[in-house]
């Protein structure tokens, strides 16, 4: 039997979270990373509500960081809750960004997003991750 716990089935089921979540901000953020300034102001203008006084490129930059190293982190477990409080923020803004403009699909989509993160931050990577099992040795 492949799993013969409730910890094992809640660990594993979080495993598969942790790599889908990871692989939809992977192919999101590093396509637009790697295309440079241009494509990291037109990520800085979705945030330019905000009217932080951050130059939009800046901002841009900025948010595709938390979005890939957010990623690496689910995938590894390492500074995990750190990075799904970065990610449950970011998801807010986008949130009221698309609140704003009234935009509904991506408005529910980006609560939801937000609200997974949310809830990871409650129950942590699982025993499958990467710093768990080096924490071990």
């Amino acid at each position: 039997m492949l799993f013969n716990s409730q910890e094992r089935k809640i660990s594993f089921g979080l495993l598969i979270v942790r790599i889908g979540l990871s692989i939809m901000l992977l192919i999101h953020s590093a396509p637009l990373l790697l295309r440079g300034q241009p494509q990291w102001k037109s990520v800085g203008t979705t945030l330019n509500y905000l009217q932080s006084g951050i130059p939009l490129h800046v901002l841009g930059l900025i948010v595709l960081l938390i979005e890939a190293l957010g990623a690496l982190s689910l995938l590894s477990g390492y500074f995990f809750r750190a990075f799904c409080v970065l990610l449950a923020i970011l998801f807010g803004f986008y949130f009221a960004n698309y609140l704003g403009i009234g935009y509904r699909t991506l408005m529910l989509f980006s609560l939801g997003l937000g609200m997974v993160f949310v809830g990871l931050i409650n129950t942590g990577p699982g025993k499958y991750a990467v710093s768990v099992k080096l924490e071990k040795k």
